[in-house]
């Protein structure tokens, strides 16, 4: 039996924002001002799913290690600009063959509710989307954090990748610094990570902390 292409959802509450899914793998598709849509990790096998409506102007490889989806949506949107941090990417383009650009253009282009945000202490080069629509603030990760639910959760909670601390840390303290010195100035209401469930709650800036102490 032929496996349905992933169609995209709308995050709910939060405008211009939209996912798709494959399997436990996110892409999230956030509109820009300037028209389009930019794709944070691009997923394998889903590029299919995107009507001819949506103008894919950005292909965003959000750290070094999410890249397979790369090659496959550079082809079907010849027109859109590969970018990545420059941390992650000497190890992009080694390993895709692919020319990636820097951040600028991609920064101009989103709309005001929508800032990059590069977490320090991390070996990885991942960048963070952070979106602020209305009471609702979403920090959009790649491998720091994903979405955990076991079988008596009630709700997604904050969990690591089993091989973050190991190929995602390069100084636990510094990394674990500069995520409570973003708590202090905004308690996200809302997690979406490319792994897992998105997470929701009042209290994340409690659960992110009480995780941090188990690096």
């Amino acid at each position: 039996m032929t496996k349905k292409t992933p169609t995209p959802e709308a995050v709910v509450d939060v405008p211009g924002l939209r996912t798709i899914r494959r399997g436990n793998l996110r892409c999230v598709i956030a509109d820009l001002n300037v028209g389009g849509v930019c794709l944070y990790s691009p997923v394998e096998k889903t590029s299919a799913a995107f009507p001819q409506t949506d103008d894919v102007r950005y292909l965003f490889a959000p750290n070094h290690y999410h890249n397979k989806g790369i090659a496959e949506h550079a082809k079907a949107f010849q027109n859109a600009q590969l970018v990545s941090s420059n941390a992650a990417r000497p190890r992009l383009e080694k390993v895709t063959g692919c020319r990636f650009g820097d951040l600028s253009g991609l920064r101009q282009a989103l709309p005001d509710c929508v800032s990059l945000a590069e977490p320090e202490g991390l070996k990885t080069g991942e960048v963070w989307m952070i979106v602020r629509a209305g009471a609702e603030i979403v920090w959009v990760v790649t491998d720091t954090f994903y979405g955990l639910l076991e079988k008596d959760d009630a709700r997604a909670r904050p969990g690591f990748l089993k091989t973050f601390p190991t190929y995602g840390l390069k100084d636990k303290q510094r990394f674990s610094d500069w995520v409570r010195q973003r708590l202090a100035e905004e308690v996200p209401t809302m997690i979406v990570p490319c792994h897992g469930e998105t997470v929701r709650g009042a209290a994340l800036d409690r659960e992110i902390d009480a995780l941090l102490e188990t690096l």
